[in-house]
């Protein structure tokens, strides 16, 4: 029966999801016949690994959001984040960083993927510390969050939220970090990372901000308040999606090892993508976050994980699945803990009912 009821699940609650999936490998498999197949599979799996904390942090942001919201998240979210954050991204910053004009990066992607390669793994650097320094950001102002009641690691991540009382205590240490990670940097390219880095924190701060200030309740007129709340899911949506793109640039550069193919990448890692948003919309309608209540710490933990490993591989190389592997074991260590409890709650709870 339990089998039945997952089957359910997968085909009422996924089926977008499931619809993507065959028309991307159907035309995977038409421009690249097997090979292009199994790499646009691999691919979407590996999106998967690397972003499933993306799903439950997002869930978090996505429960107090309209329907209306969630929808645009799902579709036009989609797009932005498939074509935008995963093909077109990429394109440009080969075009900034190399001068050439964008229409050349992209004849070069398409007749020269292994040139196109080399011209963005050059700038690895400044793309892992931008998105570390903004996931870092992410991490860290939920961590030193002082009016969070529940705490899954006790007594250590209570005297870390309580530290958030210092006012901007989690951009000073990621800017810390960033700068540690620069002075070891070859002196050619400590100015293009220092940026890069500083730049991370500073989307993040600007893009909160807005949020913060859009989403206040102080006006009682009707009408402003229509436009703060318009603008307000405006800003959250940008977060959501600047934060989606830093998930997503070790994923684009990583993907070079599994194809060379810039429509194949594209096709895997959307794929991937639109399942991570998928199960977001799963854990808000289920109210996962609620039942299962060390989830989001063991997802804020894995993106500390990830943005510490994007900062170390701003000076060594660090293979993919490692950074997918430890986010998993994070994620499922806090679902675990989560299941022991709500079990011990359910326990309790059952105990002061015989006692009455």
């Amino acid at each position: 029966m339990k089998i039945k009821n997952a089957i359910k699940v997968m085909l009422t609650e996924f089926w977008g999801a499931w619809l993507i999936s065959f028309v991307a490998l159907a035309f995977a498999y038409k421009i690249g016949g097997v090979a292009g197949f199994t790499a646009t599979l691999i691919l979407c799996l590996f999106e998967i690994s690397i972003s499933f904390d993306n799903a439950v942090v997002n869930a978090m942001v996505l429960k107090k959001q309209s329907a209306a919201f969630r929808t645009a998240f799902l579709t036009i979210g989609f797009l932005i984040g498939v074509v935008g954050m995963r093909l077109l991204l990429p394109l440009l910053i080969v075009s900034l960083t190399t001068g050439l004009a964008f229409a050349e990066v992209y004849q070069l992607a398409v007749n020269q993927p292994d040139v196109y390669s080399e011209h963005l793994h050059a700038h690895h650097t400044e793309v892992m510390l931008f998105g570390g320094g903004f996931l870092m950001m992410v991490a860290l102002t939920w961590l030193f969050d002082h009016e969070r009641d529940i705490h899954w690691l006790g007594g250590f991540e209570r005297r870390l939220s309580q530290m958030g009382r210092l006012s901007m205590i989690a951009a000073g240490v990621a800017l810390l970090l960033t700068l540690i990670v620069v002075f070891n940097l070859p002196v050619e390219k400590r100015y293009a990372g220092l940026l890069a880095g500083v730049l991370g924190v500073t989307v993040y701060i600007f893009i909160g901000g807005i949020g913060d200030v859009l989403g206040s309740e102080d006006s009682q007129d009707a009408g402003d308040m229509v436009k703060k709340g318009l603008a307000a899911s405006i800003s959250t949506f940008m977060f959501l999606e600047v934060r989606d793109a830093s998930f997503s640039f070790d994923g684009v550069i990583g993907a070079f090892a599994i194809s060379k193919d810039i429509f194949i990448i594209m096709l895997g890692l959307g794929v991937g993508a639109q399942w991570v948003r998928s199960m977001t919309i799963f854990f808000v309608k289920r109210d996962t976050l609620s039942e299962y209540v060390y989830l989001e710490h063991g997802a804020h933990w894995a993106i500390l994980a990830l943005a510490l490993l994007m900062f170390g591989s701003a000076l060594h190389e660090i293979p993919e699945s490692v950074t997918g592997l430890i986010g998993l074991v994070l994620i499922g260590w806090s679902l675990v803990s989560s299941v022991r409890a709500r079990n011990h709650l359910k326990a309790n709870q059952a105990m002061a009912d015989k006692a009455q």
